[in-house]
């Protein structure tokens, strides 16, 4: 019993001591904002003394959602500054130097993890809950690597065409470009998936890359809206196939990218490869399509012909989808096939 005990215990303690490590690591790298030395003992000089020489900035700042924040709205989150200052640090220091950039802090410059500090001060639940152990943060993007923070108003929302794709009007949430052309800087096969023959509606204007995915991070990778199967996501439109069925078949209760590409296949219905080359990386080709029947063995009342030459016969079994017979693949309440199957065929 003591052996038993070491044996998987041990190991299991050292896994969450370890989680734990890391966690605190995290958390203590997204709350570390180092002001510039040159900074010591600045003070907050106010936006208006900003605007004196960032104007145009400050014109377009002046509609934004940011500049219009109430100072006792961003207190609970420990924020002391407002306005400008809130993100670039108190600037009495770089008013007094005449503009030295060394004097005051500029978000665009700083690693990723240090610039999405100051916006996690603020930003730190819902949406971007789950930034700290996303796939984004980790490859160090800051938030400003996708959000403009003095934008106006996200007029990139309107266009009705971006590079040949239609424009889903989405919430005006500061991006630099609208989706997917944004999203495509970075996942260049992705864009072309969704150019394959068979592919999701995103560029037909139907559905952007956030629909389904969640770039400030998610439990359920890749950054899926999902807290569970990541069929779930996909059962949210294709409602039909959501059962629960007396005969299911696994991968759909699953995952439905076990055998659909979301993202656009050569396939038809996002089929990762035709049929019945899918089918066959799980189920055995079955013992009809490849051997002809023995019919001198049967009794004379059940004698039959197939019409297929047993030569032709793995011909055929290659040339034929498997849904021609099975035709209800994504789980059925109706037995089929009882005697081989035990009635789990999905023929009905």
């Amino acid at each position: 019993m003591k052996n038993y005990l070491k044996t998987w215990i041990l190991p299991i303690g050292c896994g969450i001591a370890a989680a734990v490590l890391v966690s605190c690591s995290t958390s203590n790298r997204l709350s570390e904002v180092h002001f510039p030395a040159s900074m010591k003992d600045a003070k907050a000089v106010g936006s208006k003394a900003c605007a004196e020489c960032h104007s145009d900035v400050c014109k377009d700042f002046g509609h934004n959602i940011h500049s219009r924040i109430a100072k006792f709205e961003i207190a609970v989150n420990g924020v002391t500054r407002e306005g400008c200052e809130a993100c670039h640090g108190p600037g009495s220091k770089h008013v007094e130097s005449g503009g030295d950039t060394s004097s005051i802090l500029n978000p665009a410059k700083l690693e990723g993890m240090e610039s999405a500090a100051l916006c996690i001060q603020c930003h730190a639940s819902g949406e971007t809950l789950e930034w700290h152990s996303s796939v984004h943060s980790m490859q160090d993007m800051a938030c400003v690597s996708c959000h403009t923070v003095h934008h106006e108003k996200d007029d990139l929302t309107n266009r009705e065409m971006v590079w040949g794709y239609k424009r889903k009007y989405t919430k005006d949430a500061g991006l630099k470009k609208p989706e997917p052309e944004l999203c495509f800087d970075c996942h260049n096969s992705v864009r072309v998936q969704t150019n394959y023959p068979n592919h999701h509606p995103i560029k037909e204007g139907k559905l952007v890359c956030s629909d389904c995915h969640n770039p400030h991070g998610t439990q359920t990778r890749p950054m899926l809206r999902v807290e569970d199967r990541k069929s779930e996501l996909c059962l949210s439109c294709h409602m039909e196939y959501t059962g629960p069925y007396a005969f299911e078949h696994a991968p759909v209760m699953e995952d439905c990218s076990i055998c659909h590409n979301p993202h656009g296949a050569v396939s038809d219905n996002l089929l990762k490869q035709q049929e019945p080359f899918l089918c066959l990386q799980c189920h055995q080709l079955h013992f009809h399509t490849s051997f002809r029947p023995n019919t001198d063995a049967l009794p004379s009342t059940y004698k039959f012909r197939t019409g297929v030459p047993s030569d032709h016969s793995m011909q055929t079994a290659m040339m034929t989808r498997c849904t021609q017979c099975h035709s209800m693949v994504h789980g059925s309440d109706l037995p089929s096939l009882y005697t081989p199957g035990g009635g789990s065929r999905l023929t009905r």
